[in-house]
């Protein structure tokens, strides 16, 4: 800034206005929004609104009790924090205390927070695993009951039925059947 161009100004003469503004202060790319500074008790003449950080001149409105700022289309550079400040036009330096802080923010679509769709992804996912577990445990038993009923289905062998083959034992002798 050039010094010619430097304005001392006496801030906080008078009691703060508030700040609202017409939509919710989460915004996307290419709204229009207003911002409305007022005050119930002090009828300033003018009101100005400006952005925290930022070097440039805050916007100005005059005649209008309360002052509507419009901005937009917004872009993600309007996000930040505003205060808007209320004065009189016969003493353009004598400033009010500021307005408590609107935080705007404005949301690329592409880098949206997706925890809450993950989290249900997860769970959706893990509810399927779960159902394929049962399947399997299920089918594993089936299969375990059938080799049971087949194995049973299965004469076993038992000695006193068996018919005494001629032949000969372990010990190479013949066997003697009775």
């Amino acid at each position: 800034m050039d010094p010619k161009e430097t304005t001392l100004l006496c801030l906080s003469l008078y009691g703060k206005p508030s700040l609202s503004v017409d939509r919710g202060p989460v915004l996307m790319p290419g709204e229009n929004i207003s911002i409305t500074c007022s005050s119930a008790h002090i009828p300033f003449d003018r009101f100005s609104l400006a952005k925290e950080g930022e070097l440039s001149l805050p916007q100005h409105q005059s005649g209008e009790h309360p002052a509507n700022f419009s901005l937009g289309p917004v872009d993600l550079n309007v996000s930040g924090s505003y205060r808007c400040y209320g004065w009189y036009n016969r003493s353009p330096y004598l400033w009010s205390f500021p307005s408590n802080a609107l935080e705007l923010v404005v949301t690329d679509s592409i880098n949206r927070d997706y925890t809450t769709q993950n989290l249900i992804r997860m769970a959706m996912a893990g509810l399927v695993l779960v159902a394929l577990l049962a399947i399997l445990v299920e089918n594993w038993h089936s299969h375990k009951a059938l080799n049971k009923e087949a194995s049973a289905d299965v004469a076993e062998p038992s000695w006193s039925h068996q018919m005494c083959q001629p032949g000969w034992t372990f010990a190479r002798t013949p066997s003697v059947c009775k």
